[in-house]
């Protein structure tokens, strides 16, 4: 885990913005910056243009293996991205040469670092949880105490480091010493400490905030101002049924201690512990001690809930004293897929069916009792990883294994599912097969069959010349083998009809189409009869129809994945002469494939949907926008005709998210699209294209004054301010008008013509403002 956490954390500070996209919207060039306060002043798309940068700051954090030099300068911070090794110290004076580029927040790529003198360390700032994951103490030295959850040791990097997770008010803060000493662990669980560190986030994989970070050069940033009235592990074990009674929710849980055996390990990530009468836990830790499946331990961490599961979150792990060893319990996939064996050790027999090898995971895919379930080896287990000379299992498909391991059940409702559960095995000392695969495979027992057949024909021509008496038991054995032929063939062209309808509802042909193929199969597996099918409004009727009751009419109800009502496929089969039950197979098999006809046009309807329109404003998104650009370019092309391209960026939209939140800036711009399509005609097209960009696309032209209109009243929108939740907001924004081909004939063209134009406006409006004589906008926010 700690390897994944700093592979994000580097990520995080790695530009986002490709420079083609900056170089196609032309923004303009901004002046050299000689100070480390100008680079909180221009946005990541301007840090994207490689700005050059040379100014003088204070190192406050120095790390060469992992590219960062952290500095500041006043009370402004930020990010250098310098991979050389200097033996720089926190306090040196450097002087810092390079460019700018983009990431979480705009950072310097430094082309050289020359050291002036060593001096004092800016100092640390107290910071409260809020500011922190609101990001304003971003890249500077701040000061924060709190309650050591907890503490590990990480020997993942080149270097060796400490790290500790803290509870502060209102959350928690995650954190690194780069040069622990001689502090450890051991002095550090539920310690009040204070410590000092550069500000810094954890970010998701789309370069979200998802946590805080603070890094600490050495054990002299971390004090410790009251040690723990105990030793954490002193806590009275408890068993694992009771540690759900020290749960407290917003982290305000008391800290427990449990012993067990140990079961299944991943060092640094999870670990399961078992104790007598089959209970068992999961628990979360950082512990990287070398330590393997059988081993007694105790645990001592915060009860945490998760998929209505109690586990062990923020723990610490330590052998102990030998204790009764927990043994597997032997159990079937009833049992398991109830969730009743949760993370116990059990024991399962099977047929393997199936084997995938991966270079983090082995698997099997095993049936039992006509159930499926797999078998996994991770390789991070604590038993493989410290093996040597482990090779990947050789297991026969056919064979007959058991296999041991912890049963890790995945989220549901184990009340009315059933639920997908993985034996997680430690080693390949958990596999032991039973029974090698069976002599009898399908080509073999095909190969005696055709032998056998081979040799009864053979046998009947011999009796037949030999006894012509028999001809007429032959003729009838002819006539049954005729019979038999003419069923096989009306059920392969069953099958053919299926096979063609499954084909159209993977292929783009209309819905009602493909249903009409569904009753023509219906129809002529009933000898005929009439049939049809009756929609409800999720199907896309207009109407929600009803169980039709009638006399020699039969019904069977369509329903979507999730039980919800479709439909209804009706026959009428007063002049079958079948059984009942073929009835019921052929409205059953019909409604099945209606059902799937259905659920694919929705869900190809919705993803179609989703790719081509932005989910907050529902109007097309830059990859529509650019497809209709396309069209509209082809069209115009061909009938040497015009149109207008409307570039528009919302005026001090940060500010709006700053000020009142997230919250009250989608509703803006929700709000602001609302009023924009107000303007347009019915064949304009508004798009878009970023946070607060939009772009507008005018096919209908007879000169650029028609545009300018529609710009004007775009412009006009944003005269009558905004009622959001109480707030006021008086909002504007900057425009600008590209014409084809008047101004480019391509995408790239065009655009940066609307964009450059919309720039002169900005501008234009900007040196209006700084006159109070001309000033005509109003204030954005109040």
């Amino acid at each position: 885990m700690a390897g994944i956490v700093s592979t994000l954390r580097i990520a995080a500070l790695l530009p986002l913005l490709c420079l083609s996209v900056v170089s196609a919207s032309a923004a303009p060039p901004h002046s050299p910056i000689s100070a480390v306060s100008q680079l909180g002043s221009i946005s990541n798309e301007q840090a994207a243009q490689s700005i050059p940068v040379h100014f003088e700051a204070t190192v406050t954090f120095p790390r060469p293996s992992e590219k960062n030099l952290f500095v500041m300068d006043g009370d402004f911070g930020c990010y250098v991205r310098w991979p050389v090794d200097q033996g720089l110290l926190p306090g040196d004076r450097i002087v810092v040469t390079g460019h700018t580029a983009p990431s979480f927040r705009p950072i310097v790529v430094a082309s050289t670092v020359t050291f002036l003198h060593h001096g004092e360390m800016p100092p640390a700032k107290p910071a409260t949880f809020a500011d922190l994951i609101q990001s304003k103490w971003d890249a500077r030295r701040v000061l924060v105490s709190g309650r050591v959850l907890s503490a590990a040791v990480d020997d993942s990097k080149p270097y060796h480091s400490l790290r500790v997770r803290v509870k502060v008010p209102d959350g928690t803060v995650e954190g690194i010493v780069a040069h622990p000493g001689n502090l450890g662990p051991g002095d550090l669980l539920d310690a009040d400490v204070r410590i000092a560190g550069i500000a810094g986030g954890e970010f998701d994989s789309k370069m979200q905030m998802a946590g805080i970070w603070l890094d600490m050069n050495s054990w002299q940033d971390l004090v410790i101002l009251h040690h723990p009235p105990a030793d954490p592990w002193s806590v009275p074990a408890v068993a694992m049924a009771d540690v759900i009674g020290a749960y407290r929710f917003s982290n305000q849980s008391s800290r427990v201690r449990i012993v067990g055996t140990l079961t299944y390990y991943e060092p640094g990530s999870l670990a399961v512990l078992q104790q007598e009468h089959g209970l068992s836990m999961l628990v979360k830790t950082n512990t990287t001690l070398a330590m393997h499946t059988g081993n007694p331990v105790e645990a001592t961490g915060f009860p945490g809930v998760t998929d209505e599961m109690v586990r062990l979150e923020n723990a610490q792990l330590r052998p102990i004293a030998p204790i009764p060893s927990a043994q597997p319990a032997s159990v079937h996939w009833e049992q398991a897929s109830v969730g009743k064996y949760a993370y116990d050790l059990v024991s399962m027999e099977g047929e393997v069916v199936g084997v995938v090898h991966d270079s983090h995971v082995d698997l099997l895919i095993i049936l039992s009792e006509g159930h499926l379930f797999s078998a996994t080896l991770r390789h991070a287990s604590s038993d493989v990883s410290s093996s040597a000379s482990f090779t990947a299992p050789s297991i026969p498909i056919g064979s007959r294994v058991r296999v041991t391991g912890v049963c890790f059940v995945d989220a549901g409702n184990h009340w009315r599912d059933r639920l997908w559960f993985d034996v997680r095995m430690r080693s390949l000392d958990d596999i032991v097969i039973l029974q090698p695969p069976s002599w009898w495979t399908v080509k073999r027992l095909a190969w005696i069959v055709s032998f056998l057949l081979f040799a009864i024909l053979i046998a009947v021509l011999w009796v037949g010349w030999l006894d012509r008496s028999l001809r007429a038991k032959t003729a009838a054995l002819a006539r049954q083998s005729q019979e038999d032929a003419i069923r096989e063939r009306a059920f392969a062209r069953q099958e053919q009809q299926r096979s063609h309808i499954l084909e159209l509802i993977s292929s783009s042909v209309p819905l009602s189409e493909v249903l009409g193929e569904i009753e023509s199969m219906v129809s002529s597996r009933l000898s005929g009869v009439p049939c049809w099918f009756e929609l409800g409004l999720l199907a896309g009727n207009s109407s929600e129809p009803e169980r039709r009751v009638e006399p020699g009419v039969v019904s069977r109800e369509l329903l979507s994945h999730d039980g919800l009502p479709l439909g209804f496929l009706l026959a009428r089969p007063r002049w079958v002469h079948g059984t009942p039950t073929d009835v019921e197979a052929a409205l059953t098999a019909g409604a099945r494939l209606a059902e799937l006809a259905i659920e694919t046009r929705r869900l190809y309807s919705d993803l179609r949907h989703r790719s081509e329109h932005d989910l907050l404003t529902d109007i097309p998104n830059r990859f529509s926008m650019e497809r209709h650009l396309d069209q509209l370019m082809a069209r115009a092309s061909r009938n040497e005709g015009i149109f207008g391209l409307i570039y528009l960026d919302l005026d001090r939209f940060k500010q709006v998210n700053d000020r009142y939140g997230h919250r009250i800036g989608d509703l803006y711009l929700q709000e602001v699209t609302h009023r924009m399509k107000l303007q347009l005609r019915g064949d304009d097209v508004l798009a878009r294209i970023g946070g607060d960009e939009f772009i507008v696309l005018v096919p209908i032209l007879r000169s650029r004054a028609d545009a300018d209109e529609i710009a004007v009243r775009l412009e006009r929108c944003f005269d009558e301010p905004f009622q959001l939740d109480g707030h006021l907001i008086h909002g504007s924004a900057s425009i600008g008008l590209a014409i084809y081909p008047e101004d480019g004939t391509n995408q790239e063209a065009l655009q940066h013509a609307a964009d450059a134009a919309m720039y002169a406006h900005k501008q234009s409006r900007r040196a209006k403002t700084s006159h109070p004589a001309s000033h005509t906008e109003p204030l954005p926010l109040r």
